[in-house]
């Protein structure tokens, strides 16, 4: 059974644990937040080069595209690659 003395002596410790976390809180509100960086996996059953021109040719393209990031936190996604083509032209 927990007596007044036990729970009067708690209270300096509670309260510097949660003067920690509202510290804790307040920084982690004034960081921006982070962004993901993703990296996107396509198949095909085929490839062809053309040396000349330097242009690679994907055959037989799976119709879905596999997108993943590692960091701040771990994502994974598809996409029709359909959706997807259009972001070549951009970055």
């Amino acid at each position: 059974m927990t007596s007044r003395r036990d729970l009067f002596a708690a209270v300096p410790a509670f309260a510097a644990w949660l003067a920690s976390v509202k510290s804790a809180l307040a920084q982690a509100a004034q960081e921006p937040p982070k962004q993901a960086d993703f990296l996107f996996v396509q198949t095909a059953k085929g490839i062809a080069f053309d040396r000349p021109t330097g242009k690679l040719t994907l055959e037989g393209v799976s119709p879905v595209t596999v997108m993943f990031s590692d960091r701040p936190e771990r994502i994974a996604a598809n996409m029709k690659t359909a959706a997807f083509v259009p972001f070549w032209s951009r970055g």
